[in-house]
C-alpha cells in the first residue's frame, strides 16, 4: 500500500492512528489471542486459554464416543470458577472507550474468555467466533448452560457425567473443538459488520485460522481502512494503512490518550 505508515510505537504513529479512530464513524475491532500478552502473567489468558487448550486436544468425535475423553472434561470444568477471577486488560478496556465514544460497530474475537463482555461491551456488539468458555452445550439440542452453574454441580459431586436437564444428553464447552465446524451463524455476522465498516482494527492476531483471517479482506475490498497493532506478523500487513508493531496494549491506550488531548485541546 503506497501510503503505509509502519513501525514500532511512536508519536508519529499513535497521532496518525489516533486520526483513523476519530474521524472513524463505524469501527469493527478485531481481537486475538494476542491481546493476552498486553497484561500482568497469568491474568486474561489463564483461564481462557490454558484450560481451553487442555479440552481442545480431545477432539469432538472422540468426546462423543469416549467416555474417559468426557470424563476429563468435567474434572477441568470444576477449576472454571477462575474465569470470574480473570480481568480485562488495557486492550479491553481501550476498546470499551471506543464504544463509549459511539464509534464502535462490533467486536469480533477469537477469543472465548468472555473479557471484553466484563470491560463494558455489551453481547449485541460482540462477535465471538469460536464461541465462549462462559457456557456449555449439549451436543444433542443445543441448549446452553451457564458453565459456572455445572461446574460447581460437579464439584459437589452431584454427576460424574453432566448431561442436559432438558433432553439428557451430553454438555461440552461452547467453543469450537478440532472436527466441529465454525460457527455459520457468527460467521456470518462477522462477514456483514466487516463489510460495512469503515475502520477495521486488527489487533493480536496472526490470522492463521480461516475463516476468521477473511474478515479484514471483507473490509478491505468494502473500501475501510485497516490499522493493524501486533507484536508479530501476519499475511495482510502491506495492506495496512497504519501498522504499529509492538504490545497491543501500550499502543492502543495511547491512541485512546492521545485521542482524549485532541478533543480537549479543541474544545
Amino acid at each position: 500500500m503506497g501510503n503505509q505508515v509502519k513501525g514500532v510505537i511512536s508519536e508519529k504513529l499513535v497521532e496518525i492512528a489516533a486520526n483513523l479512530v476519530f474521524d472513524a464513524k463505524k469501527i469493527v475491532a478485531f481481537t486475538g489471542t494476542g491481546i493476552a500478552s498486553s497484561t500482568e502473567p497469568q491474568q486474561g489468558k489463564s483461564a481462557g486459554d490454558s484450560t481451553a487448550d487442555n479440552i481442545e486436544k480431545d477432539s469432538f468425535p472422540k468426546f462423543q464416543g469416549d467416555p474417559a475423553t468426557r470424563k476429563r472434561s468435567w474434572q477441568l470444568w470444576t477449576m472454571f470458577h477462575m474465569i470470574e477471577n480473570s480481568q480485562p486488560n488495557a486492550v479491553h478496556y481501550a476498546i470499551s472507550e471506543i464504544y463509549k465514544m459511539g464509534k464502535l460497530d462490533c467486536v469480533i474475537t477469537q477469543n472465548v474468555d468472555g473479557l471484553h463482555q466484563k470491560s463494558g461491551i455489551p453481547d449485541d456488539k460482540l462477535i465471538e467466533l469460536h464461541g465462549s468458555l462462559r457456557w456449555l452445550k449439549c451436543i444433542n439440542c443445543g441448549k446452553r448452560h451457564p458453565i459456572l452453574e455445572i461446574a460447581k454441580r460437579l464439584a459437589e459431586g452431584q454427576n460424574e457425567e453432566s448431561i442436559c436437564v432438558d433432553c439428557g444428553g451430553k454438555l461440552k464447552a461452547a467453543t469450537v473443538s478440532f472436527g466441529e465446524p465454525p460457527l455459520t451463524e457468527e460467521v456470518s455476522k462477522a462477514e456483514k459488520f466487516s463489510r460495512n465498516c469503515d475502520l477495521f482494527m486488527l489487533l493480536g492476531s496472526s490470522l492463521m485460522i480461516y475463516p476468521a483471517a477473511y474478515m479484514p479482506i471483507y473490509a478491505i475490498e468494502s473500501g475501510a481502512k485497516l490499522m493493524i497493532i501486533n507484536m508479530g506478523t501476519s499475511h495482510i500487513d502491506d495492506k495496512a494503512d497504519v501498522f504499529i508493531q509492538g504490545d497491543v496494549g501500550k499502543a492502543l491506550s495511547a491512541i485512546i490518550d492521545r485521542i482524549r488531548r485532541n478533543h480537549s485541546a479543541s474544545s
